[in-house]
């Protein structure tokens, strides 16, 4: 069993987070985004980091980007829950 240092630790890193232009992430999200080359800072929304997402995996058509695959997933969900009328 791990021990409450590694689980807090592993909860934090898996918290949203509003950064300092506005976009909720996580830190798993920020280093899996930075592991790819995207710079979260530049986006003035969510909406324009989706697509540049979308646009990168529909390109690179790369199996090994399943994590990046995931953020876009992630957040697009998220978005989709926080911002359609009900």
């Amino acid at each position: 069993m791990e021990n409450s240092d590694e689980i807090v630790k592993e909860i934090e890193k898996n918290m949203l987070k509003n950064r300092d232009n506005g976009l909720l992430l996580s830190d798993e999200h920020i280093e899996i985004l930075e592991r790819y080359g995207f710079d979260y800072r530049k986006y003035g929304s969510i909406n324009e980091l989706i697509y540049d997402l979308e646009e990168y995996l529909n390109e690179e058509g790369d199996s090994d980007s399943s994590d990046l695959d995931w953020v876009s997933q992630d957040l697009t969900e998220r978005n989709y829950y926080a911002n359609t009328n009900k």
